[in-house]
């Protein structure tokens, strides 16, 4: 059996191509998360010379209930869409992705941390992320249906405006996120891999190497997604995110 399938796929997967409406491949649900890993390298380098940025897109159940649509309002979705309203909010990034960072970071401190110097705990106990897994299936036998498209944009920040997913919950707005997204690609040529309901991993091409660095960028994780520390931590410190950040390629969020 090969990497990918043909159609007929499951009905959310049909739908968010039928609404991204990009070049795509999609996974078998046997493959390996190696398997994955090495084919979205690939597909990176590919993209480099021929002008696009590949992310992946796992279907899973709450994606199914997203995107399972009737058609009329599949309809009224690629209105959303269009070439015209992804520009727009490409259009709408800013240059304070730091200063904004900075100005949640404050604010979370200040409204949900009781002791910050507990918070902020010692730089130990982190692993090194280098592999994309978001698209693994819970139940470890293989991936969720996993979409790799081939979105035609020249910077990879500019992914967000094809998938504008945030404005829930502690979720930042879409335009929010592609102002983040635009300052961390432009700091550490960072940028989305795989984007799910729930959660974004960034494919890092430059890891950053300097504790002084990997502390203010925790705050910066932090500031982003407090899941990350509340949540995805052991030690719920922001000293175990600044050690996993020291050589890491890959960024994990995650919003409950």
């Amino acid at each position: 059996m090969g990497l990918f399938k043909e159609a007929p796929y499951n009905k959310a997967t049909q739908n968010i191509i039928d609404i991204t409406g990009c070049n795509y491949k999609v996974f078998n649900g046997k493959c390996t998360e190696e398997e994955v890993n090495q084919v979205y390298k690939e597909e990176l380098e590919r993209g480099k010379k021929e002008g696009f940025v590949p992310v992946l897109v796992p279907c899973d159940d709450i994606l199914d209930e997203w995107f399972s649509l009737s058609d009329d309002d599949k309809e009224e979705v690629k209105k959303e869409t269009t070439m015209e309203k992804r520009q727009a909010i490409i259009d709408a990034a800013g240059d304070n992705g730091e200063e904004l960072l900075q100005e949640w970071y404050n604010t979370a401190i200040e409204d949900f941390v009781d002791d910050e110097e507990e918070f902020m705990g010692e730089m130990e106990e982190g692993e090194a992320i280098n592999s994309l897994s978001a698209f693994t299936s819970f139940s470890g036998d293989g991936i969720d249906e996993t979409i790799l498209f081939e979105v035609p944009v020249d910077e990879p920040w500019k992914v967000i405006g094809w998938f504008p997913i945030g404005g829930w919950n502690e979720c930042p707005a879409p335009e929010d996120m592609i102002t983040v997204c635009r300052y961390w690609y432009k700091k550490y040529s960072a940028f989305p891999a795989v984007i799910t309901h729930d959660v974004i991993e960034f494919y890092v091409e430059k890891p950053v190497d300097n504790e002084d660095e990997a502390w203010k960028l925790a705050k910066e994780h932090y500031a982003f997604s407090s899941d990350r520390v509340n949540q995805c931590t052991a030690t719920y410190t922001l000293g175990e995110v600044a050690d996993c950040l020291m050589g890491s390629s890959v960024w994990y969020f995650w919003w409950d």
